[in-house]
């Protein structure tokens, strides 16, 4: 049975597929970023490039963006992250901490 996310999540879990998007998240968690500086962490795919990548966490709203003159700061937005991921985490962790305690007891049954 596959089970259904909500649509809100979906757009965060499309946003984080891409390995660049993974990094601007993991750069943004240690603190906030100017444009520029993020666009410095991809040498190779130009501000551009970059700018797209940006664009889609920013519309799945893991990006919120603070205008200051012509600076462009960058902050991460987590709940959207914490929304989509935790339930779907949850769930597995729950699955495998089961499993592991069946082991625990089939182990001292046999000790």
């Amino acid at each position: 049975m596959v089970t259904q996310y909500a649509d809100a999540g979906d757009e965060v879990w499309k946003a984080i597929s891409d390995g660049k998007r993974r990094k601007i998240v993991d750069a943004l968690a240690a603190g906030r970023k100017t444009t520029g500086e993020i666009v410095d962490l991809f040498p190779t795919i130009g501000r551009t490039g970059v700018l797209k990548h940006i664009g889609v966490l920013e519309k799945a709203d893991l990006i919120i963006v603070e205008r200051e003159g012509r600076v462009r700061w960058n902050y991460l937005n987590p709940a959207p992250l914490k929304r989509a991921c935790n339930p779907w985490m949850r769930k597995h962790v729950d699955r495998i901490s089961s499993s592991i305690v069946r082991l625990k007891k089939i182990a001292e049954f046999d000790a």
